[in-house]
């Protein structure tokens, strides 16, 4: 089923589907695909199909890799086979899993998509999670695994996770400006309202300054010299240690300046869940991370 030549491009064959297989057809962004109705051999393209079938009760057969395996997924994404890194699959390694669904998004994978969707259905998103559609992007998946109901009896748990959430906070997020940092290779920046992390902290009620404010893209870059952006009654501060050291980072002269670090209103948050977990576990995690970060800055 695949022919390598040299250097070339892998080259996919149509997959001989067995007619006994029942399926299903499922409407996602790239058109409709006949999906077997119990999906058993599932591989997901990126870390928020990854989180959603885990949710769901699905143990995918391959995924792509990031480095580590996500720590707040716990020991669930342990044993999945690797096909990728990054954003580069290797169709190769996902014909040898002879998968029956593959889940992406077409933000990442588009180009892929005829060869992909001639391995196996394959059911894509439109982005990847960010912004106010990671919930419907859930939905999605949940309809291409057959399992809506579990979908929605989750997001029901998270939305009174969110009320109690709201009502327990003091003081009240109402109150309270919330600032979203992240320090990685790519400098110094913020999470607007139209991130992932930043849509659940809009959702709780959190105020935000005039700069994360912006709606118009999911991220804003800082200026180091510019001590009112990063501002807010509490920081949560997205931390990659490859691309500079901690230690470095907060004894910077300007970060020591800003009000929030000299109050110790300062929180790290995981980047694998506040930026890249785009999905249901992750929203979870991100308000367990606000219960504790506003305890504690109070």
């Amino acid at each position: 089923g695949l022919l390598l030549t040299g250097c070339q491009q892998p080259s996919v064959v149509e997959p001989i589907i067995d007619p006994d297989i029942p399926t299903r057809s499922v409407d996602h962004v790239m058109g409709t695909s006949q999906v077997p109705i119990t999906p058993k051999r599932v591989v997901v393209l990126d870390t928020t199909p990854l989180d959603a079938a885990l949710a769901l009760g699905v143990n995918p057969v391959g995924t792509i890799s990031y480095g580590m395996p996500p720590g707040y997924l716990g020991n669930r994404a342990n044993n999945i086979q690797i096909i990728g890194q990054f954003n580069q699959p290797n169709l190769e390694a996902i014909l040898k899993l002879k998968p029956d669904l593959i889940l992406g998004a077409k933000s990442i994978s588009e180009r892929l998509y005829p060869k992909l969707s001639r391995i196996a259905p394959t059911v894509f998103i439109e982005g990847a999670g960010r912004s106010w559609d990671w919930k419907n992007n859930f939905r999605i998946y949940a309809d291409a695994l057959n399992r809506t109901e579990q979908a929605e009896q989750l997001l029901a748990k998270y939305k009174q996770q969110l009320t109690d959430l709201q009502t327990s906070l003091m003081p009240s997020p109402d109150d309270l400006t919330a600032s979203v940092v992240l320090n990685g290779r790519f400098g110094f920046i913020a999470h607007t309202p139209t991130s992932f992390s930043g849509a659940i902290l809009q959702e709780i009620g959190f105020k935000r300054n005039s700069v994360q404010g912006n709606n118009q893209q999911f991220f804003v870059r800082l200026s180091r010299e510019d001590l009112d952006s990063p501002e807010g009654d509490v920081l949560f501060l997205i931390h990659y240690p490859n691309t500079t050291s901690k230690e470095k980072f907060v004894n910077d002269r300007l970060w020591s300046q800003l009000d929030v670090v000299q109050r110790g209103a300062v929180c790290e948050v995981k980047g694998e869940v506040w930026a890249a977990g785009r999905s249901i576990l992750a929203a979870q995690q991100v308000l367990k991370d606000v219960e504790m970060c506003v305890e504690q800055a109070d």
